[in-house]
């Protein structure tokens, strides 16, 4: 039960604007960031759930694909993205995305030349794994 109330305490707090009117600088690139994992049970028995918080920097990233479905919530700044290597999309504080299993996750990057975005998002993995795998 603790899991349940950290886990919906760190979702909240990381989707809760900052503070009215306050102008800080954006955070640099870091590592993604794993906040919560829960097996599934039922037909999706051998896979698991994970919300991951990400920082992407400037730039486009490298091709990767995910082993699952993928939703997006930027939390803040603007993010490219781009699947297949379609023309890029850029998603703006408070928009979603998603990206269907076994897309080549070809841009993915902050929109902001000077600083990181802020992205939470949502997957179905395989149960054990990051996800993610080379193109």
């Amino acid at each position: 039960m603790q899991d349940r109330r950290t886990f919906l305490g760190l979702a909240v707090a990381s989707l809760l604007p900052s503070a009215a009117g306050a102008q800080t600088p954006a955070p640099a690139a870091a590592a993604p960031r794993e906040i919560a994992r829960h097996a599934l049970t039922g037909p999706l028995d051998g896979f698991d759930v994970i919300l991951v918080d990400l920082h992407p920097g400037p730039g486009t990233g490298r091709d990767h694909k995910h082993t699952g479905p993928v939703l997006g919530y930027v939390v803040d700044g603007q993010v490219r993205f781009g699947v297949d290597h379609k023309p890029e999309q850029i998603f703006a504080a408070g928009s979603t995305f998603f990206e269907p299993t076994g897309a080549i996750h070809s841009t993915f990057g902050s929109a902001d030349s000077k600083g990181a975005a802020h992205v939470v998002a949502f997957m179905v993995v395989p149960k054990g794994s990051s996800g993610t795998v080379p193109a």
